[in-house]
């Protein structure tokens, strides 16, 4: 499915067809799935990786910093409501329905007061050849690690939970800030990435992926052909 979708950018129009978002978001998607996955497991990661992906995909993609001119902070306050979102989703998996939602909540919150003096991602939007990161970008992703962390543990002590305690939260915590300082190093690269690769290179490595999955998806008759199996 993904080969075909990077078939389809070079076939629709390449660098500026109707589908450039979904190499951006392929992106994305991975890193924030590897760094959530390292601390918290697939769980977690699976849920949260994709809708912050996705949602810092169409961040940059459709409303990414214009040199010289502010950030949008009532779209930077819109994301943010929808990352905590995400990440209430994402706690279900681990804590439950009660957690998640309250946790959600508190880290929507305090995500916006964070876009609302100066950490939003467009903030730091840059398309560059190299992964950098500088100080701003370190000091955004210590300010989300510590407004979910203060979430997390503001839930744990709230909710009285035996099973998630406050260490819990805490590692909801370095979670987010581990997420946010991969995402805020590489960024610059993928969007540059993006706006440089010719076409036709998306057009191969699609055909190149799709290639993959037939011969993943062949395995299974392999096995019954060769007569393979678990003794």
């Amino acid at each position: 499915m993904l080969g075909g979708f990077y078939l389809a950018y070079d076939l629709l129009g390449g660098k500026h067809g109707p589908l450039r978002s979904i190499a951006r978001c392929a992106c994305y998607i991975a890193l924030f799935v590897f760094g959530y996955f390292v601390v918290l497991g697939l769980r977690y990661a699976a849920i949260a990786g994709a809708g912050m992906g996705v949602l810092l995909a169409i961040e940059f993609g459709h409303f990414g910093r214009v040199p010289g001119q502010p950030v949008n902070r009532t779209r930077s306050f819109v994301f943010g409501a929808l990352r905590g979102v995400v990440i209430g989703l994402a706690a279900i998996t681990l804590a439950g329905p009660a957690f998640g939602a309250v946790f959600g909540t508190l880290s929507g919150i305090g995500l916006i007061l964070s876009y609302a003096v100066g950490f939003a991602p467009a903030d730091d939007y840059e398309s560059k050849m190299r992964p950098r990161i500088g100080r701003h970008r370190l000091m955004a992703s210590a300010t989300r690690a510590l407004v979910v962390s203060v979430s997390g543990v503001a839930v744990s002590l709230l909710l009285g939970s035996y099973k998630h305690t406050a260490l819990f939260g805490l590692r909801l915590g370095l979670a987010a800030g581990t997420v946010s300082a991969l995402v805020g190093l590489f960024s610059p690269m993928i969007e540059w990435w993006i706006d440089q690769v010719p076409p036709r290179t998306l057009g191969a490595l699609g055909l190149g992926l799709i290639f993959i999955g037939m011969l993943a998806q062949s395995a299974q008759y392999w096995v019954v052909i060769f007569d393979v199996g678990v003794r």
